[in-house]
């Protein structure tokens, strides 16, 4: 699974935030078919573990240390925390807050 976050103008955290907000709207909006609102569930279950879980001060330093700037994809395997940020041809691993 991937989700698609708008890096031009704000940080990977606050496009996230954003994405998250945008889907949890649509679901609630939509008369979406099951298979879409599994879809939507699945991404939003996503994003939280990342919003709760990522060290989004490593990742913004990475960021900008790569110079980096537009769509980021947020891909999403099975086990939540290989979760990882493509852009362009650079992969970016998030580190996870211990808890």
């Amino acid at each position: 699974m991937e989700i698609t976050l708008n890096t031009s103008r704000q940080c990977i955290e606050t496009a996230s935030k954003k994405e998250y907000e945008r889907l949890i709207q649509q679901y609630f909006k939509t008369d979406s078919s099951e298979k879409n609102k599994i879809l939507m569930e699945q991404q939003i279950e996503a994003l939280t573990y990342f919003l709760q879980n990522a060290d989004f001060s490593y990742l913004r330093n990475r960021y900008h240390a790569m110079g980096f700037s537009g769509t980021s994809v947020l891909a999403i395997p099975e086990t939540l925390k290989k979760m990882h940020i493509r852009l362009d041809r650079e992969i970016l691993c998030p580190v996870w807050k211990k808890r």
